[in-house]
């Protein structure tokens, strides 16, 4: 009596006929690998199949990152100007670059000026800007009309020319209020020092 025998052992099959004794022994040889094998084969395959999604999800992955960031735009730039265009906010008039103002009547200018001894700088702005809204009627007298009495009455002018505005309305004085080359008005304290404090020359009161 002849018995046959196929094995397949990934697919290395081996093919015995023979004798059954001999036959059952070459199959209790290979019944163990037989086993081992047939429970090892569909887990390498999974493990397999999960490596090549897992490589695919990382590859989709990153392609699709390297796509986004080829496609987001690029945030534009915001350029903001920190320097102040005094030319505009105070109609071409800047403290520090004073000009004649040919329009303003200095005519009694001198005469008005005479009446005191003056000190500083501080009551002589306060002497310029009384005459400017009493006399001329001008509400807000600018750093151009102040820079033409100046030179009307042949004084010499503030080497740093908004600097003597400041100190017109710091603490030490506070003659005026400063808050632009357009916008300077009489304080209290101001008229005040102007009414009862200034000094005027004799004849003159």
């Amino acid at each position: 009596m002849t018995t046959k025998l196929h094995i397949n052992l990934s697919q290395g099959i081996i093919d015995i006929e023979g004798d059954p004794d001999l036959v059952r022994e070459i199959y209790k040889d290979f019944k163990e690998k037989l086993i081992r094998s047939t429970a090892m084969t569909p887990q390498y395959q999974d493990t397999t199949a999960q490596g090549q999604e897992t490589g695919e999800e990382s590859a989709n992955t990153d392609n699709d990152t390297t796509a986004k960031a080829r496609a987001k735009p690029r945030p534009k730039r915001r350029v903001t100007s920190t320097k102040k265009d005094s030319d505009t906010e105070n109609g071409g008039i800047q403290a520090n670059t004073p000009k004649i103002d040919k329009s303003l009547d200095t005519s009694k200018l001198p005469e008005y000026y005479g009446q005191f001894e003056v000190k500083n700088n501080a009551e002589k702005i306060l002497i310029f800007l009384k005459f400017m809204t009493e006399e001329l009627d001008i509400e807000a007298p600018n750093t151009d009309q102040f820079y033409t009495c100046f030179e009307k009455v042949r004084e010499r002018i503030p080497k740093v020319f908004s600097q003597a505005f400041r100190d017109a309305s710091g603490r030490r004085f506070g003659f005026i209020d400063y808050n632009s080359p357009t916008d300077i008005k009489l304080t209290i304290k101001g008229n005040n020092h102007f009414n009862f404090d200034m000094t005027r020359k004799a004849g003159t009161e």
